[in-house]
């Protein structure tokens, strides 16, 4: 019964103390805006959390941000943001599975081989019967 109850203390000490680590991290942060829509900030946060972004008046938009994942693999994600959207770069991220040769190869046909416009047939227009 003691090995028992003195597991179950160890384990609660060892939760406590990665809990205490997270909830006594210090951050680091640093804003700046020019009041013309160009801005800057970052943060660190000593548990390894952090990130930084650029933007402008145009809506232009640079950054990055990193973390270290559950199963202690550092994660860093940067980006770039304006008129096309959100462009996230990373080794973390999925990426899509390759074109099959088969559709690469349709694919270049099709845009050697142009479909050629079909000329269009205008219905004849009826001539009118009335009764008279």
């Amino acid at each position: 019964m003691h090995k028992y109850l003195f597991l179950i203390v160890a384990l609660l000490f060892a939760v406590s103390s990665a809990v205490d680590d997270d909830a006594h991290a210090k951050a680091k942060e640093v804003h700046k805006d020019d009041g013309h829509g160009n801005f800057a900030y970052s943060y660190d946060i000593t548990n390894g959390i952090g990130a930084q972004e650029v933007g402008d008046a145009h809506n232009n938009v640079q950054g990055q941000y990193h973390f270290t994942s559950k199963e202690g693999v550092p994660i860093q994600v940067s980006y770039t943001a304006d008129e096309n959207g959100y462009h996230p770069h990373g080794d973390s991220l999925p990426t899509p599975p390759p074109t099959p040769e088969a559709i690469l190869k349709a694919l270049a046909y099709i845009e050697a081989h142009p479909p050629k416009e079909e000329q269009k047939v205008r219905p004849r227009p009826q001539p009118k019967h009335g009764r008279h």
